[in-house]
């Protein structure tokens, strides 16, 4: 890739990590929607390109989700545990996932975190199949 002047990447974007911990049972069905995608779309996938993925198309994916289905998959405390993950994701995906954090908030009145988000997005894809 060409370099511009300043030495950055052209055309890269400006990218957000996320440091998760959570348990294998998360990190199972995160795994599971991994495969689920790759097959989708016969090509290796990435957590990155799932939630890509999921929050494309304004996030009609996880909109469709009912207050139930919210209220089963968005618990941080059920999520976290001893696996670490980063997810590294362009800051226009990271737009997205906020904004379905502060939907998920204003439903269930009250904080969802990232983890909790991720969950929804392995939910959707896990849903689809």
């Amino acid at each position: 890739m060409a370099q511009g002047n300043s030495g950055d990447i052209k055309g890269s974007k400006a990218q957000t990590a996320h440091r998760l911990m959570m348990n294998p049972s998360t990190f199972k069905a995160l795994s599971l929607a991994i495969h689920n995608l790759s097959v989708r779309e016969l090509e290796l996938s990435s957590p990155r390109r799932l939630l890509t993925s999921v929050l494309q198309d304004d996030g009609r994916l996880l909109l469709g989700l009912s207050i139930n289905e919210l209220d089963a998959i968005c618990h941080a405390d059920r999520l976290a545990g001893q696996v670490k993950l980063n997810i590294r994701v362009d800051s226009s995906v990271n737009d997205q996932l906020r904004q379905f954090r502060e939907y998920a908030e204003q439903r269930l009145g009250r904080p969802v975190s990232v983890i909790e988000a991720v969950n929804a997005c392995v939910y959707a894809m896990n849903d689809q199949v």
